[in-house]
């Protein structure tokens, strides 16, 4: 059974507020959607959509031997992907849906005559390309409010108003804790992990991290990593914006009528504004304390910092559309393990 970390998470949620706020029930809700006629169905759209997206479903544990593609766990991060496929991912929906083959190469030359890298991309929601796009916009619009102050990483929202894609990610026993966030034009993953992926009530842990009792969470560390990076390589290449979302098909609603509350209309905040609020009811009060703040990039003395019998490896990808550049320290795999994502554990 799919359940959030506290009751005080359960009720209604519109999939942005979900999104933001790291909501595990409303997410394996929409997965049982994608079930259609049941799990067999949901196997394949899973590992179909993974694999578009790049990933290796057979090493991620989505499929072969031993996959997860039945198990609802897979819908809030249960497979073990790798910082890599994070961004490639990431910039597939920041690109509105074009996912490109990562490279650090763009062109080789040759006495004098370039010859470009072959480079394969595809359209990834839908083959038709204007259909792709206008889907792309509606999951950047799901993700368009992690950094809000009800999100599981507002300290990551930049300091020039910009607008980010984002979503926070964080294993049960904290031994994984990731951050992902875009611009338009920018796709950056920072993932952190303990020395050993082993799942095991603890053992090795991210909590503590620096002093910081939530250092396990993807809101803090990564988070912040990625905040000091977008900083100072982001916010100097100005406001930029995202195109409006089309939103297509048909509305689906699992609130029973006399639970609704109508929220006011969303300001999609291209102008570098702050979102219209919503009712209180529709999100928790959680708010992150505690969250470091780091010194600017490539300033500032280095910080030293312990976690609980861990060795942390950091890793991150940046991916300028749609030359991707690479700046992994250490490429894993951690174990599965349940997810946590509520606001709690996001």
């Amino acid at each position: 059974m799919i359940s959030n970390d506290n009751a005080g998470e359960n009720g209604p949620y519109t999939p942005q507020v979900a999104m933001a706020a790291s909501i595990n029930t409303a997410y394996s809700d929409l997965w049982h959607v994608v079930a259609g006629r049941g799990s067999e169905t949901v196997a394949n759209n899973v590992g179909q959509i993974a694999q578009a997206f790049g990933v290796d479903t057979d090493a991620a544990g989505i499929t072969g031997p031993n996959d997860m593609q039945d198990l609802a766990g897979v819908t809030l991060g249960q497979a073990s992907l790798t910082v890599g496929e994070q961004a490639s991912m990431l910039a597939t929906i920041d690109d509105y849906g074009v996912y490109h083959d990562p490279h650090v190469i763009s062109s080789i030359t040759r006495n004098g005559v370039p010859t470009p890298v072959k480079i394969t991309s595809r359209l990834v929601f839908n083959p038709d390309p204007t259909l792709n796009q206008e889907e792309a916009t509606q999951v950047q619009y799901a993700m368009s409010e992690d950094t809000a102050s009800y999100g599981t990483a507002p300290t990551a929202a930049l300091s020039n108003g910009q607008e980010v894609i984002a979503k926070t990610g964080t294993t049960e026993n904290a031994e994984s804790a990731f951050f992902i966030g875009a611009v338009p034009t920018q796709a950056l993953a920072v993932g952190m992990f303990t020395a050993e992926q082993d799942n095991k009530v603890g053992g090795e842990s991210l909590n503590n991290l620096g002093g910081n009792s939530q250092g396990g969470f993807g809101g803090t560390w990564p988070a912040a990593i990625w905040h000091t990076y977008a900083e100072n390589m982001f916010v100097p290449l100005g406001v930029e914006q995202f195109q409006p979302p089309v939103f297509t098909g048909s509305q689906w609603n699992l609130v029973p009528p006399g639970l609704r509350q109508v929220a006011k209309p969303h300001k999609h905040h291209q102008d570098g504004g702050q979102p219209t609020p919503l009712p209180s009811d529709l999100f928790p009060s959680y708010r992150p304390s505690g969250i470091p703040t780091l010194p600017p990039f490539g300033g500032g003395n280095p910080q030293a910092v312990n976690a609980t019998a861990a060795g942390v490896a950091v890793g991150g990808v940046s991916a300028a559309l749609p030359l991707a550049l690479l700046w992994v320290r250490r490429r894993t795999r951690g174990r599965r393990g349940v997810i946590r994502q509520g606001p709690g554990r996001g």
